[in-house]
């Protein structure tokens, strides 16, 4: 999900991610931006999942921090909506798949922090916003063994992402752990501890699955979760 700019309070999202949720079983269902929050309530009551897509900068005010040097643009209208669907969810005890933008605003809503900028927080000889096509596989990961992400991704420890970020987690908020890393150490993707399914990833698996079919197995996760909780419900 992406918003028009600063002036302009619009959203648009690919349809690699609604494609990727079809093919995993389940029907996608594209939340507007919503000035009125209380809407967004009544609305958590009727989804049995949520996906947190790409886009903007996280306004770093949502962990405690002044904007820094290199932070791009931000959207608070997006964070606050966002902080009450995952809020929602999280109290409902319902899934959540988060995508690049998505791994961050989840750690930030849930009480962790962020780097602002890589390029001068974290200086690495890892590109982190690559020049080639979206599904290109850029750079390794290693995930642990002992996660749910390693199963999804059939039981692989190391694998190779796409990547187009500048933020990332760097303190991990409580019920969050962090189950892959980059090369120099950089946290790749969280699992919440606790919760059936919540898993967040740093890269874009909804640019891969096609080319790369592992890459279905997030969501696949993720919709046999949602299916369990709609059987519940």
């Amino acid at each position: 999900m992406e918003f028009a700019g600063p002036n302009l309070l619009g959203v648009s999202l690919s349809d690699d991610y609604t494609h990727g949720v079809e093919m995993a079983g389940g029907i996608p269902v594209v939340i507007p931006f919503y000035e009125d929050l209380s809407i967004v309530h009544s609305l958590i009551d009727r989804l049995d999942g949520l996906l947190l897509s790409g886009g903007e900068d996280i306004d770093p005010l949502m962990f405690g921090e002044q904007p820094r040097r290199g932070l791009g643009n931000v959207v608070p209208e997006r964070d606050a909506l966002e902080r009450v669907l995952i809020e929602g969810m999280m109290e409902q005890g319902k899934p959540i798949l988060a995508i690049c933008r998505g791994i961050q605003v989840l750690n930030a809503v849930l009480g962790g922090t962020l780097y602002q900028d890589l390029p001068t927080q974290w200086p690495s000889a890892i590109q982190h916003s690559q020049k080639a096509r979206r599904n290109h596989l850029s750079h390794a990961i290693t995930v642990e063994r002992s996660s749910k992400l390693y199963t999804l991704l059939g039981e692989q420890t190391e694998v190779y992402c796409n990547s187009f970020h500048h933020q990332a987690v760097k303190d991990c908020a409580p019920g969050l752990r962090p189950v892959a890393w980059d090369k120099d150490g950089l946290v790749e993707a969280v699992e919440h501890e606790t919760a059936d399914f919540v898993v967040a990833v740093q890269w874009h698996p909804e640019n891969l699955w096609r080319t790369t079919p592992y890459y279905l197995g997030l969501f696949k996760g993720f919709v046999e979760a949602s299916s369990r909780v709609q059987a519940n419900s």
